[in-house]
């Protein structure tokens, strides 16, 4: 039987989150008789994360992990591309390894996927709810905002993580972002290319353990550089 859903995960030194998102993944795909996969991305850990992930798929076949190293790019966007090119699922749903996106939502992207080529687990959204510090839920509110005006793709929460794709839809585009802006490029690639978008309000939790690894200051660029393009193509110019 073919594949429903491929799951993607890249974490960078995530022991202390590891056992926890296996063990929930994979009682979802259970709970809900899912045919599915994790395709978990240990991208250049230093820590415990790859042991864990690889006992993981000694126990499960449902598992694979891909151990990134010496990488010319180690950024989040490179490595999610390398998972999206192992998918077999006929849909793709990508998420944070830290456990920020509950795995219990994941039914309620799902529900909604005939509905729509792209289905964002909105933080943004009437109904969504986002446990972050006040300067943080700031910035990201504002630069959705921003987005949705330049691009006019119609969504409230265009940068989230939590996302659930056909798969036909993501091997159409051409992805060239490395970095968090990956999230941005891919939304408003497919939205160029007639896609279609739903949005889902979801409730994103502050890290479960661990430490957070984004750098507004770094990533910036990359989240701005394809909402830019997407404005000038708008406009003509």
């Amino acid at each position: 039987m073919p594949l429903l859903l491929s799951i993607v995960v890249s974490g960078f030194n995530e022991e202390a989150n590891v056992d926890a998102l296996f063990r929930r993944l994979l009682g979802f795909l259970d709970a809900r008789k899912v045919e599915g996969e994790i395709i978990f991305l240990d991208n250049h850990s230093t820590d415990r994360t790859g042991p864990l992930a690889d006992r993981w798929a000694r126990r499960d076949r449902r598992v694979h992990v891909v151990h990134r190293r010496n990488r010319p790019n180690r950024d989040l966007g490179s490595s999610l591309r390398e998972g999206f090119a192992r998918c077999r699922g006929r849909y793709v749903l990508i998420m944070d390894a830290d456990l920020s996106h509950d795995p219990e939502d994941i039914p309620r992207l799902l529900e909604h996927r005939q509905e729509a080529d792209i289905i964002i687990g909105s933080r943004f959204t009437p109904g969504g709810r986002a446990d972050m510090p006040f300067r943080r839920t700031l910035i990201s509110r504002s630069y959705n905002l921003v987005a949705r005006l330049l691009s006019g793709v119609p969504a409230h929460d265009i940068t989230t993580g939590f996302k659930l794709y056909r798969r036909a839809v993501l091997d159409r585009l051409v992805l060239v972002n490395n970095g968090f802006g990956l999230h941005v490029e891919i939304l408003l690639k497919a939205f160029r290319a007639g896609a279609t978008i739903r949005e889902v309000p979801i409730h994103y939790r502050a890290r479960v353990g661990g430490d957070s690894k984004l750098s507004y200051r770094r990533q910036f660029r990359r989240y701005w550089d394809p909402v830019w393009d997407a404005f000038r193509i708008r406009m003509g110019f």
